[in-house]
């Protein structure tokens, strides 16, 4: 288990603005741009509580950060079959959204891209429910809390990301996969002077792409769960 202190968390926030802030959110034509160098962006999106799941497809010419392409001609994006269109932002730059009820999402989806050469590229992913359980809804603070990740099985690319939540000591640890039992140390435990404790935790999937340009591209999947609130017993 990888854990991390909270200045180093505050470094990690800090990290995370500045390659947030890389990526380009300029927009250009998919016409204009070498095919080869179209680099595919998928993510999917869900916080517990929210009665859809997003689902973005974002393309960029020349790489993860390149400027963001509205797709032109017969070039297109599918979710299912189902032809997306495309929206923007002036944080995010082009890109194409679906809202799809999370109660019908869980199983087997596919992405199709097809570029202005009529070159299509298919990739599945499949959405699996996730929540984390503890033995008891008490956890005593001279003991370690254990936390158990109820999803399909988490690969070596995937992580769990543990945060307390409304503490008067902070806390954040990320467990990398596939191991899927999350541990709290005791000593965090004992640092708080409440009688509870919340816990949040976010699963953060990512898979290449079996057919893409050779730009390559990715498919991210990030599931947000709602703080668990366990008592605190000396």
């Amino acid at each position: 288990m990888n854990r991390k202190t909270k200045p180093f968390f505050a470094a990690l926030i800090i990290t995370s603005a500045i390659l947030s802030a890389c990526s380009s959110n300029e927009i250009g034509e998919s016409r204009d741009v070498n095919q080869d160098k179209i680099y595919m962006d998928y993510s999917v999106r869900h916080t517990e509580g929210d009665a859809n799941v997003d689902v973005y497809c974002t393309f960029r010419f020349g790489g993860i950060n390149g400027t963001t392409l509205v797709l032109n001609g017969d070039s297109q994006v599918e979710l299912d079959g189902e032809k997306l269109k495309v929206d923007s932002s002036d944080f995010s730059g082009a890109y194409y959204k679906a809202s799809r009820p999370l109660k019908s999402f869980y199983g087997k989806h596919s992405i199709s891209f097809t570029n202005i050469a009529g070159k299509k590229f298919v990739n599945e992913f499949e959405y699996a429910p996730f929540s984390i359980s503890s033995q008891s809804q008490e956890a005593t603070k001279s003991k370690d809390l254990i936390l158990s990740c109820e999803s399909a099985p988490l690969t070596a690319a995937d992580h769990i990301q543990v945060n307390s939540s409304g503490t008067d000591s902070s806390f954040h640890f990320t467990q990398e996969g596939p191991a899927s039992t999350l541990l709290v140390p005791a000593k965090e435990l004992m640092r708080q002077k409440g009688n509870s404790i919340s816990v949040e935790c976010s699963l953060y999937r990512e898979m290449g792409l079996k057919q893409s340009a050779p730009e390559g591209g990715v498919i991210r999947i990030r599931q947000e769960l709602k703080p668990v609130k366990i008592k605190l017993v000396p």
